[in-house]
């Protein structure tokens, strides 16, 4: 048994948000954010979590944790990786992480990922990324309730993914070399499982009336999907466009996103538009290379944070 250090990317969903809990497609990047996770053998037979962003430390019993804590479900995933492996440790981890947590940008997941990454290297194991993926998905549920699986796929696998519920994901070859994603601030957290069901008790009250537009987001999607690997991202800012009116229209927006969305836009975007559950989080802005340092600049003077992201191909990683 030995130290071992492994990270996993956060993701941007570019289209298909909400839709994809129902079993529309949806297209997410990995992007060049990531979540580092240590992980050390231990004497003791409890598993330790520390946590660098959130500032706080806990010792799990695994006969009887503390599911309440915040930090429980990267030592679930912990223990549900020794479970597949078969083994019994203690182990210590320590959570390092430059995705901003409740944004919509999959921390939670990348978190997961790069802790059942380490935990099998620590044990001396290297699962195949199915497993990691579908470890990692157990212990999203603890955090999402009922999470579309997107997450969790894009921070094993990177690149450009689309990804349909029970039918798994399909690698897209996309050259975003000549574009780059910026990602602004809300200010505003907000709890994803929440958001969800509340967007699914809307659909189950009004069925007639949100099927179409399920059914339009799907296609939407999928016609995505044909422009992005032809290099046609004007196409792509305009669908990104009519996908946030989608959101918007099952409610999910707030006065917030609008602001920055439509600031994004008159900044010189192709195309922009809320990320994530909505309700607060991060918008997402497809710019030209030549236009994103304008774009963050006048984002920058409505959100608390900005980022110029590149979309990384790479999917969970051995740092060390």
């Amino acid at each position: 048994m030995r130290e071992a250090v492994a990270s996993a990317p956060g993701k941007v969903i570019l289209f298909g948000e909400h839709f994809v809990v129902e079993g529309q497609p949806a297209i997410a990047v990995a992007v060049s954010l990531r979540a580092k996770v240590s992980v050390k053998p231990t004497d003791e037979l409890c598993v330790s979590v520390s946590s660098a962003n959130l500032d706080l430390r806990e010792d799990f019993d695994p006969q009887n944790p503390d599911r309440s804590s915040p930090l429980y479900p990267i030592a679930h995933a912990a223990m549900l990786t020794m479970e597949e492996l078969g083994a019994r440790a203690g182990l210590s981890i320590r959570v390092d992480s430059s995705i901003p947590p409740a944004a919509g940008m999959g921390s939670s997941a990348a978190v997961a990922v790069a802790t059942v990454k380490a935990v099998a290297a620590a044990l001396g194991h290297d699962l195949e990324r199915e497993k990691i993926s579908r470890i990692a998905f157990e212990a999203e549920k603890l955090v999402h309730g009922k999470p579309s699986g997107i997450d969790n796929t894009v921070a094993t696998y990177g690149g450009t993914i689309a990804y349909r519920r029970g039918e798994g994901f399909l690698e897209l070859e996309v050259d975003f070399s000549p574009v780059s994603l910026v990602l602004a601030d809300t200010g505003k957290p907000r709890r994803t499982g929440e958001l969800v069901q509340k967007v699914l008790n809307l659909k189950a009250a009004f069925p007639q009336v949100l099927e179409p537009l399920y059914y339009a987001a799907g296609r939407l999607a999928v016609e995505a999907a044909k422009m992005m690997e032809r290099g046609d991202f004007e196409a792509v800012g305009e669908l990104m466009n009519v996908n946030h009116g989608f959101l918007s229209a099952i409610g999910v927006s707030t006065a917030e996103i609008e602001q920055l969305v439509y600031a994004a836009r008159q900044a010189g975007a192709l195309g922009a538009k809320l990320t994530g559950a909505g309700g607060g989080g991060f918008i997402v802005a497809l710019c030209r290379r030549e236009d994103a340092e304008r774009v963050s600049t006048i984002l920058g003077k409505l959100s608390p944070r900005v980022f110029t992201v590149s979309v990384e191909k790479e999917g969970v990683r051995l740092e060390a």
